[in-house]
């Protein structure tokens, strides 16, 4: 599981590898406003995301050559049909051959390994794109190809392309960054190497098309491909919509928190529809490698069934890498048929955990599969 990178701030990211394209992050800040490096953190964590369906440098934009042929083929390639995404405020027209994701924001060709994923990160532009080089990205294991200014909804912005190795294949990527001092939009098209024919210009012309939704209508409930009831203490966080197909409560559906040990839980379903063998081992594994966390001991662990989906759940000691806050984790992992997984995780301080460790469990109970 990816590391973000470390500040003045309390980072935590639940639900995020690089195989698994989720993405949720909670920032406890107790000195002082969220840091430039937080902001920046998100934004490489999310362009590091691989989209296997199992999230300065040259100026010059590397394209396919243009001929005759090509034009007259990304012509009839091009997208008819305009999708609007509520949850980030944003409208991108649907390319061709391509489908409306369930598990994320965006656009899926699953045959393809290929896709268009959109996000909304709560901060500055300026702070997000800070550290868009060359270095910064390859401590990520990212190489910086090109990197341009433009601007999208007369709005400042960056067109990066990069690529990125993952389980045996070499991946691009076209990643649209703008905004402005509040909140940061991030779209990124993600396809392998060897068919950058195909895709590279027509999902760049996508990708530059975006535009800002002109609807004032809140995202439903429904959009998430889950339904979770929540329960006395713990209150839905309206912003984790932006991040993902993610649903994430604490005390006040605030973020960031307060304090490094006021309670969290998050609900979060794997992009990928591919089978785990030892569902055991690769549950507390996951536990195990929650970042900036130090699992002390597991206390607990239980098979499971929740909405006739199978699992495990685990109760383990933790401990806050940077405040040193002793901790309780509560995990449910659960194993759809089809493939993937989902997990349920609560986390709060060791002195709180009497009072939250049956809140998260009663919780956890009421999750529905909502197929989309």
């Amino acid at each position: 599981m990816s590391q973000l990178i470390r500040s003045n701030v309390y980072i935590r990211s639940f639900g995020f590898d690089r195989s698994h394209r989720q993405i949720v992050y909670w920032v406890n800040n107790s000195f002082a406003p969220i840091s430039m490096k937080y902001q920046l953190a998100i934004a490489i964590a999310l362009v590091s995301l691989i989209g296997t369906h199992i999230s300065s440098m040259a100026e010059t934009v590397i394209s396919p050559t243009g001929n005759q042929f090509q034009s007259r083929w990304l012509q009839a390639q091009q997208p008819k049909t305009l999708v609007t995404f509520p949850e980030v405020g944003l409208v991108l027209p649907q390319p061709s051959g391509f489908t409306k994701a369930t598990a994320f924001h965006g656009f899926e060709q699953t045959e393809t390994n290929s896709s268009i994923v959109l996000t909304k990160i709560p901060g500055p532009f300026s702070a997000v794109t800070k550290g868009f080089n060359k270095d910064t990205l390859a401590t990520r294991g990212i190489s910086l190809i090109s990197k341009e200014s433009i601007k999208i909804d007369n709005q400042p912005g960056l067109l990066v392309q990069i690529s990125q190795s993952a389980y045996g294949e070499k991946f691009l990527k076209w990643v649209l960054v703008f905004g402005d001092e509040q909140n940061t939009s991030l779209v990124t098209a993600t396809f392998l190497d060897k068919n950058t024919a195909k895709f590279s210009e027509p999902l760049k012309q996508a990708l530059l098309a975006v535009t800002a939704s002109s609807s004032s209508t809140p995202p439903a409930a429904s959009s998430l491909p889950f339904s979770i009831t929540e329960v006395a203490g713990l209150t839905p966080v309206a912003a984790a919509t932006g991040l993902g197909k993610v649903a994430a409560f604490t005390k006040d559906g605030n973020l960031p928190l307060t304090n490094p040990t006021d309670p969290l839980f998050i609900v979060t379903p794997s992009v990928a529809i591919v089978p785990v063998v030892d569902r055991k081992s690769f549950a507390t594994r996951r536990l195990s490698n929650y970042p900036q966390t130090d699992i002390t001991r597991v206390t607990s662990t239980k098979k499971i069934s929740i909405d006739n989906l199978s699992g495990w759940e685990i109760v383990a000691n933790g401990r806050d890498r940077q405040s040193k806050s002793a901790l309780k984790l509560y995990q449910v992992m659960l194993f759809p048929e089809r493939g993937g997984y989902v997990v349920l995780i609560g986390i709060v301080g060791d002195k709180q955990a009497e009072t939250y460790l049956p809140k998260f469990k009663k919780m956890a109970l009421t999750y529905r599969n909502s197929p989309q």
